[in-house]
């Protein structure tokens, strides 16, 4: 028998050594972004070409780096000038100081950052669980576009379920996708790969979503992912051809959990765009709209954020997926709690 465990405390620990995206790449120009992790400010700024992520406070005086500027050297701040190291965020430069004056040993704090799926990546602490690994078909012809980020009251596993749900389309997105979606959710098995979820099922939107687009709006093939604890995809498959990828990425923002910032990456291939005609700025249109639609309803729900005891609950056999994936996650909780040990 697994030993019980405060998994609210476990959680927080955990989450710090997990992955996340705090910034679109596309935004990340001659800019120095603001970003939030947990509860911990962060900067986001590019050097040389290269992505960087360091603590969103000046060591002096904690004034706001964002409101700084990229230098030679590093990022400079914007109250006194002093000059932080893109790698080492070691202060390499104070102007009020004479010519060769010491400085001492004074760092901001940096973070490890990757790039990936169009987004900057970073974890508060040494990463517990490698980047999540997202499929996509190749030699596809694909086009893909970013959505701008947008911050919700809501939790990340609340969000993250919610994106894998289909029972809701006929209620929360009959504007987007009609009036005609079908309500019945046929059995589905969820297969699991360490850490990963899969699992398939097909619906019909009902041919008026997307202005009616015969070959997109009926029956269509959904292949749903969740890379715990929070990258979330679906790779749709049209009857006539084409195919179809989102994923949707759910930054905590405060360490209490109450606060998200989705991230999101759509990508449609050369079938959906030339035989379909439906381009990127169409179907992102429609996906920012089934978005839209969600918000009112992640941000209205009791919990926050979505209980890890299933027996808080009420589920159906449509719920399948949100069973395995909580019982998953807290799998993965005792397992990280194993391997690191008490704080």
């Amino acid at each position: 028998m697994t030993a019980a465990i405060d998994l609210a405390e476990v959680e927080r620990r955990f989450l710090r050594h997990v992955w996340f995206p705090v910034a679109r790449s596309e935004d990340l120009t001659d800019t120095v972004l603001p970003g939030r992790l947990l509860g911990v400010d962060l900067v986001v700024y590019r050097h040389e070409g290269t992505a960087v992520v360091a603590a969103g406070r000046c060591p002096h005086r904690g004034v706001a780096m964002w409101l700084g500027r990229t230098v030679a050297h590093g990022i400079e701040c914007p109250y006194h000038g002093w000059v932080f190291a893109p790698k080492t965020g070691e202060c390499v430069a104070v102007p009020s100081l004479p010519e060769g004056g010491a400085i001492g040993h004074i760092q901001l704090a940096t973070y490890p950052v990757t790039e990936a799926y169009g987004h900057v990546w970073t974890s508060l602490a040494e990463p517990y669980l490698p980047l999540p690994e997202l499929t996509i078909e190749p030699d596809a012809g694909w086009a893909f576009s970013h959505g701008v980020p947008h911050d919700l009251r809501c939790g990340m596993r609340q969000l993250t379920e919610n994106f894998r749900d289909i029972a809701h389309f006929p209620f929360v997105h009959s504007g987007s996708m009609g009036p005609n979606v079908r309500r019945v959710v046929d059995p589905y098995r969820v297969t699991r790969q360490g850490w990963s979820l899969e699992w398939e099922m097909t619906t019909d939107l009902g041919g008026t979503a997307l202005d009616g687009a015969a070959a997109l709006a009926n029956r269509i093939r959904l292949i749903h992912g969740v890379a715990l604890p929070m990258a979330a995809t679906v790779r749709t498959r049209f009857p006539d051809g084409g195919r179809r990828f989102l994923a949707q990425f759910a930054t905590p923002l405060d360490e209490d959990g109450e606060r998200v910032r989705l991230f999101w990456t759509l990508g449609i291939d050369r079938i959906v765009r030339e035989v379909h005609g439906v381009d990127m700025d169409r179907m992102w249109e429609y996906e920012q709209q089934i978005f839209e639609e969600d918000y009112p309803i992640v941000e209205n729900q009791l919990p926050v954020e979505a209980p890890l005891d299933l027996h808080t609950q009420q589920h159906t056999a449509a719920d399948r997926y949100s069973i395995v994936y909580r019982k998953a996650y807290v799998e993965l909780l005792h397992r990280f709690h194993a391997d690191a040990g008490a704080p």
